[in-house]
């Protein structure tokens, strides 16, 4: 073993240093003539000596080492010749033109051009950061991949997961397991466990068990903090982002959707977060409170978090339950548009225009009276307090009641046409339930 003194000269000991080594292995450049080197640029001190036959450097303090353009900074490092290789100790840093990873340990492979790190990981470019308990940077690739506490931070995004794939060129992450998007510019978070995310484009797609969450908070008390009030989650097969100027979420196949009093079932939605929009493609239908609306698009409008307005057009039909002692009464409205407001989440009125058509049936206080079926060019009905208050019908008006001794031998033969009550409606355990990390 030789050692080299920390008090002599750093271009002495280099000097020093290499004779030796050298000397020692004088195949050493041949052996690895194919090879670029891992060169020492500097180091308070080296020792040289053999472990397990296998012959080392120890640097130690401010030890710069480099191969061609790329850069490395330690505390301590072990480096292998014959291997061209280094272990890393103690505030790593690798760098390499505009990509700087660090770590506390790590190790640098200098025929495979890869780098790896150990504890608090960190990875920076010029359009992202990327965090873990370990990562591994392919600089040839340009691909990097760290697991065990995962971050990928962008401009408007942050990406966590067990595991995640960079790919430099494309500006790619691919993320599995435990998968969560959280949006600096909003409250969504989206859920998985498998992503895709490009973040030159602020596009990102989930299509293993995507889930979308958004909770409503009130405005912020004196402390700062925000009460809770409710939670929009959204399931479907695919979910994607588009974090761009249209700043909207679709969702496709099998979309189960529920907000407090609210829940839904369709084959696409839009959720336009800007303009706190929703809109329900492929066979949609809604339920609110006691009420069920299907059409061909059903459109959502939210004000303050709170839904303001329902728009259902083509094909239009709400149902409500009449009374709650008679279960297979239902109120009906029907038409080519139903337009439905609401007043603190209230329904407050109904307006169906168009071929406009409405089954309604009557009580004398607790006793059924029958039923009113009812047609026009428009109808509204007004609700106080979740009841309806009145209704008023428009244009080319024709009314038909049926008596009670005629509805005793079936309701159901007097349902409007188009009449399809649905026993499907999602529930909020089964669209997020405690496995989805709630």
């Amino acid at each position: 073993m030789s050692r080299i003194p920390h008090r002599q000269p750093w271009k002495t000991v280099c000097a020093l240093g290499a004779l030796f080594f050298l000397a020692a292995l004088p195949s050493l450049s041949q052996s690895n003539s194919t090879n670029e080197r891992i060169t020492l640029d500097y180091a308070d001190e080296f020792v040289g000596r053999q472990i397990n036959g296998e012959d080392v450097r120890e640097l130690n303090g401010h030890v710069r080492l480099s191969q061609g353009n790329v850069k490395v900074w330690c505390d301590k490092a072990i480096q292998y010749l014959a291997r061209n290789e280094v272990d890393l100790i103690g505030n790593v840093k690798v760098v390499r033109d505009t990509v700087t990873l660090t770590a506390r340990r790590g190790k640098y492979f200098g025929n495979e051009k890869r780098a790896e790190g150990e504890d608090d990981v960190r990875m920076e470019t010029k359009h992202i950061v990327l965090l873990a308990d370990f990562g591994t940077y392919y600089l040839d690739e340009k691909r990097a991949f760290f697991h065990q506490r995962v971050r990928v931070i962008d401009s408007t995004t942050t990406i966590f997961s067990d595991e995640l794939t960079y790919f430099e060129k494309e500006r790619k992450s691919i993320a599995v397991h435990h998968v969560r998007v959280e949006n600096s510019e909003n409250d969504v978070v989206l859920f998985g466990d498998y992503l895709e995310h490009f973040d030159a484009t602020h596009y990102t797609k989930l299509t293993q068990e995507p889930r979308l969450m958004k909770i409503d908070t009130s405005a912020s008390t004196t402390a700062g903090a925000k009460q809770k009030i409710d939670t929009l989650v959204v399931k479907s097969i695919v979910m994607e982002s588009y974090d761009d100027s249209t700043k909207k979420l679709i969702a496709t196949d099998s979309v189960e959707i529920v907000r407090g009093p609210l829940a839904a079932r369709c084959g696409v939605l839009y959720y336009f977060t800007k303009k706190d929009e929703i809109i329900l493609y492929r066979q949609p239908v809604l339920w609110y409170d006691d009420n069920q609306v299907t059409g061909d698009t059903i459109s959502l409008d939210l004000e303050k978090n709170k839904l303001r307005f329902a728009h259902i057009l083509n094909r239009a039909f709400a149902i409500s339950l009449s009374d709650s002692a008679y279960p297979s009464r239902y109120n009906q409205l029907t038409g080519r548009k139903i337009d439905m407001e609401f007043v603190n989440e209230k329904l407050h009125e109904i307006h169906v225009s168009r071929n406009a058509v409405s089954l309604y049936y009557l009580y004398d206080g607790k006793d059924p009276n029958g039923a009113n079926q009812t047609s026009g060019d428009a109808i509204t009905m007004s609700f106080e307090n979740g009841k309806l208050d009145y209704i008023r019908v428009l244009k080319g008006i024709e009314g038909m009641y049926y008596p009670e001794n005629m509805l005793k031998h079936g309701v159901e033969k007097y349902n409007l046409d188009g009449f399809a009550l649905r026993s499907d409606r999602p529930k909020f355990e089964n669209v997020f339930s405690r496995k989805n990390n709630l």
